[in-house]
């Protein structure tokens, strides 16, 4: 075995033909086959479930779905678009962005849409991925997956939930065809998606009960619509909208040191959210149901300017007693009241701790990556795992945030991958693997850095599990993130040659 020691890319190295399989056709996916192709790896497919490019930017369809990330943090370096509509990006745009930048960048027709990855296993012997996709087999000697951590719909257990008589969803799968004017909604949660979907839908519906258990906090968005004068001088001037990224990404920063390691910094981000609330709200009754009682940032912090004023409205009823049942006509809550609704929407979120469902994967020995992290995912920099060689997880385990755009650390990540292949070309190696002892060293390093963190000041939330572990969030600042990825540390990697794989010619892609 040889150390993996040198920095990888940028050094001329030519890339080796290897075949790589891409798992995932949103942000991960895309930034991947092009930052690949940059590279000079030209013999990349990516396989992505849906019909479209896009991911959750093609499956999220609610009214007023946006992105909570201004538009020049939210996308890729390399694809800068002068012409965002808006300070903070709608989904059709976003979603339109993506199939853009795949066809400008020439890898469109990398992408088969339409085709699952249901399983993947490492061929030992051959140093081969065999993927069982819905398309057929398929064999590649490097894997990334980038399945999205957000992507399959998490439906809680309400009782009775089966019986309600008219349509029941949730937002990752609205129903267009279900009208919604004149018609009593009752949206389960108060989250991300309820947030946006809620004021998007009030003035057409005739009454709209939200049933939330528990409140969070909230900043001003503050978004707007870009004036096209603005975008000309964007496209005229690049320099000026690198400059807002800058300024964007520096403030995120800001927010992951309060959150972090500086929590004397949330004094004044609780003040702003506090003065929104009661700017917005003179009841205090409804102050009270919306006021959290835990720390600013220990859940999801959410960006709105319309929440607080539509719940205001006439038609709108805040509910935080807790749901009983749902039953044919309506919901139940424990204190016995049942409101009657014609449409009920599951604002609920979704499965968190995944990071390659529906995939299995099975590494060498024959052992699952569901085996391997019992319960809790763990990855090298969300990245690697010990016993799955040339396996890398894009948007992995501890690569979320408080803070932050997935778009930076996609970027970053796949940045780590291409230095990771430069290392196999200069080895004339096919295998790389994280060192166990490597891997366990950063894991040990996270967990304690973790444990100062917002998100362990005893609150309930989706990145902590009900035993304490926090498979989801990086404790420290998303520029470290991006300089530790830059390369690989020496001794990380071990590097083996391995027979040459018996692959036939990859045909072309087909459909899109």
């Amino acid at each position: 075995m040889e150390s993996a020691s040198h920095p990888g890319g940028g050094d001329g190295t030519r890339a080796a033909a290897r075949r790589i399989a891409v798992v995932g056709g949103g942000f991960g996916g895309v930034a991947a086959a092009v930052m690949l192709r940059r590279a000079g790896h030209r013999d990349v497919t990516v396989f992505e479930r849906g019909e479209r490019v896009g991911g959750v930017w093609h499956h999220n369809t609610y009214p007023g779905a946006a992105c909570d990330i201004p538009s020049h943090l939210y996308e890729l370096s390399f694809a800068p678009n002068p012409g965002w509509s808006r300070r903070y990006a709608p989904q059709a745009e976003i979603q339109a962005y993506l199939e853009d930048v795949a066809r400008r960048h020439g890898v469109l027709d990398r992408i088969r849409t339409g085709t699952e990855v249901r399983r993947a296993d490492w061929d030992e012997a051959r140093a081969v991925w065999v993927l069982d996709t819905t398309a057929g087999p398929h064999e590649a000697e490097v894997l990334l997956t980038a399945c999205g951590q957000l992507s399959t719909p998490s439906v809680p257990p309400l009782p009775g939930l089966d019986s309600f008589a008219g349509p029941a969803f949730h937002t990752a799968r609205w129903r267009h065809d279900v009208d919604l004017t004149a018609k009593r909604v009752a949206v389960v949660g108060t989250g991300c998606s309820a947030i946006q979907v809620v004021p998007a839908i009030q003035p057409a519906v005739a009454r709209l009960d939200v049933y939330q258990r528990s409140p969070g906090w909230t900043f001003p968005k503050q978004d707007f619509a870009y004036k096209e004068r603005t975008k000309r001088l964007f496209a005229r001037f690049p320099v000026l909208q690198r400059l807002d990224r800058a300024a964007v990404f520096a403030f995120q920063d800001l927010g992951a040191a309060a959150m972090t390691r500086h929590r004397w910094l949330l004094r004044p981000f609780r003040a702003v959210a506090r003065r929104q609330i009661e700017q917005a709200i003179a009841d205090p009754e409804l102050r009270r149901k919306v006021t959290p009682r835990d720390e600013v940032g220990c859940k999801r912090i959410m960006l709105t300017d319309e929440w607080y004023p539509t719940l205001t409205r006439p038609n709108v009823e805040l509910v935080d007693d807790r749901i009983a049942a749902v039953t044919p006509s309506g919901i139940r809550t424990a204190d016995g009241t049942e409101r009657p609704a014609d449409v009920l929407v599951l604002a609920t979120g979704f499965q968190t701790h995944g990071f390659v469902a529906p995939m299995e994967i099975t590494g060498a020995g024959g052992r699952t990556l569901a085996q391997e992290w019992a319960g809790v995912p763990r990855a090298y920099y969300g990245l690697t795992v010990p016993g799955f060689p040339n396996l890398f997880l894009i948007y992995g385990p501890n690569t979320n945030g408080g803070t932050g755009s997935v778009v930076s650390t996609i970027e970053a990540g796949l940045t780590h991958v291409i230095a990771a292949l430069a290392a196999l070309d200069r080895a004339g190696a096919r295998r790389i693997e994280v060192r166990r002892q490597a891997a366990d060293a950063f894991d040990r390093e996270l967990r304690e850095a973790l444990s100062a963190t917002v998100w362990h000041t005893g609150c309930t939330n989706w990145y902590v599990d009900e035993h304490g572990n926090d498979p989801n969030q990086w404790p420290w600042l998303w520029s470290t993130y991006r300089r530790r990825t830059a390369r690989l540390a020496p001794g990380a990697y071990a590097l083996d040659a391995a027979p040459a794989p018996d692959l036939e010619p990859a045909p072309a892609p087909a459909g899109r």
